[in-house]
């Protein structure tokens, strides 16, 4: 097992099925079951950090999956689009049956943001409703409001590259 270091895991509720982190370690998935969590999903990609600050996913995953937990990884650069595959990978997982997932990055916004232009694609949630959960949760989603909207409305193109993408 990785050694975990003193680093506490702090999720933001974004839905009742959905909530964001910083980076995820090993020693922290006993209280992500206890927490009630049934599916992590990595947003990081693998060796933006030292393996220290940043666990190889595929060290990762094999103890989460042996904690009787689901693991997914859909990576985006820190700085860089959403692409399509992506945003594509994403609303299939949340177009799924609802399970409560912890979504991890370095700081949980890119996390937030795959989940709501996957969850504006799917049509799971109308964009309204993704702003007012981003919001009571804190973050401000305003700059990504055409891109939920042209998503819903499975209005190409299906990637976000502008400024508003990089500004993570």
């Amino acid at each position: 097992m990785l050694e975990t270091p003193q680093i506490e895991l702090h999720p933001v509720e974004v839905t009742s099925d959905f909530s964001v982190s910083g980076q995820v370690f090993p020693g922290h998935i006993p209280l992500i079951k206890q927490l009630g969590f049934t599916r992590i999903l990595a947003v990081r990609p693998d060796d933006e950090e030292d393996a220290d600050e940043q666990p190889p996913r595929f060290l990762l995953e094999p103890e989460v999956l042996a904690a009787g937990l689901q693991f997914s990884h859909i990576p985006i650069e820190s700085g860089a689009a959403f692409p399509e595959v992506a945003i594509r990978g994403a609303a299939h997982l949340f177009d799924e049956t609802p399970q409560k997932t912890l979504a991890f990055c370095l700081t949980g916004v890119r996390s937030l943001r795959l989940w709501a232009l996957g969850n504006a694609l799917a049509g799971t949630l109308p964009p309204d409703e993704i702003h007012k959960s981003a919001l009571a949760a804190g973050f401000d989603l305003t700059q990504f409001s055409s891109h939920l909207e042209r998503l819903a409305t499975k209005q190409a193109p299906f990637y976000v590259a502008d400024d508003y993408a990089n500004l993570i």
